[in-house]
């Protein structure tokens, strides 16, 4: 079925809703045990032939070309794929396949960690995040990894995370990773790039690495860059091979709006594939065919405007909180 098509029978399952139609956010977490946390890591390690096919299921049209080789680095697992920066110790981008039919089978389990893969030098961990404004966000929300308990284990290694203020978390960024899972499930399989932008001078291009600022941790040390807004590009194939993209860039800060509202702030956050290519100064889309089409505004979803998480008290204590 075509994307207009699709997009069709989801604006009638919309307007028929009288509830969120998609149970696609399992909402109880645990912790993992020392074992599973061995285990998850144990799965990390790849050899170069499923590094090969994870890079062709999650990556179809061309893995994202660095600005900065020298300190990014590729870290491929099977259910996505980083693009880590060891200077910044964040992801620059993820990418992932994400399939309706497989999400929801396995509930959340938190698993914070050093990513094994990356020397000490290189590596964040949860103790650059022990500080009283930042959350440690996801790039690749653990809900997309659902499909299995070491998927969800390995969405929560410090390599796919960000500094992200509790209000943005848990508000708009949260609502729109939740549209992304009905579009998933209305379109049957889509293709998620998202990422961090570093241009706090707001001059359009990335900001040098040197001038980023960065969380002091309780222990003093500043090795984790903020930044300065996030990004999501959904990817969708027609069955005649065209492929469409929907592109949102967000800014990284207190912005604390619910359902409605925070959808109408998704829409009027639309943007293009080449803007986020030039604020990033990566090529995200190395191979795409002739013909992209990007769409100029939000698609529709089923059921009703996801709810904002950041209306609890760690949010509200940090309202007003200001990074370095």
């Amino acid at each position: 079925m075509t994307l207009n098509r699709m997009l069709g029978h989801a604006f009638l399952f919309a307007a028929i809703a009288t509830g969120s139609a998609l149970a696609v956010t399992p909402a109880v977490a645990a912790n993992c045990s020392a074992a599973e946390r061995h285990e998850a890591d144990r799965w990390l390690w790849l050899n170069q032939r499923d590094k090969a096919e994870s890079l062709a299921q999650n990556l179809p049209w061309g893995v994202p070309a660095p600005s900065d080789a020298a300190s990014q680095r590729e870290l491929v697992q099977r259910d996505y794929v980083i693009g880590y920066d060891a200077d910044l110790k964040v992801p620059l981008w993820t990418a992932e396949r994400v399939t309706g039919s497989e999400l929801g089978k396995v509930g959340r389990s938190d698993c914070f960690r050093k990513d094994v893969r990356l020397k000490s030098a290189d590596a964040s961990t949860p103790s650059d995040y022990s500080e009283p404004i930042f959350d440690q966000g996801h790039v690749t929300p653990s809900a997309d990894m659902t499909m299995s308990k070491l998927a969800v284990h390995n969405s929560f290694i410090m390599s796919n995370m960000t500094p992200q203020y509790c209000q943005f978390n848990r508000g708009v960024w949260q609502i729109l990773e939740e549209i992304v899972r009905r579009w998933a499930v209305q379109f049957g399989t889509i293709y998620v790039t998202s990422g961090s932008i570093f241009d706090r001078d707001g001059n359009g291009v990335r900001d040098p690495d040197d001038s980023a600022l960065r969380m002091t941790s309780k222990n003093g040390k500043s090795r984790v860059a903020i930044p300065s807004s996030f990004y999501k590009i959904v990817a969708v194939e027609d069955a005649d091979g065209t492929l469409e993209t929907l592109s949102v860039l967000l800014a990284n800060d207190q912005t604390d709006l619910d359902r409605t509202e925070a959808v109408a702030y998704l829409g009027q956050h639309v943007t293009t594939l080449s803007h986020i290519e030039q604020l990033s100064g990566l090529d995200l889309f190395p191979d795409a065919p002739a013909g992209m089409i990007e769409h100029p505004t939000l698609w529709p979803f089923s059921g009703d405007p996801p709810r904002s998480l950041a209306r609890g008290a760690q949010c509200a204590s940090t309202a007003g909180a200001v990074s370095p």
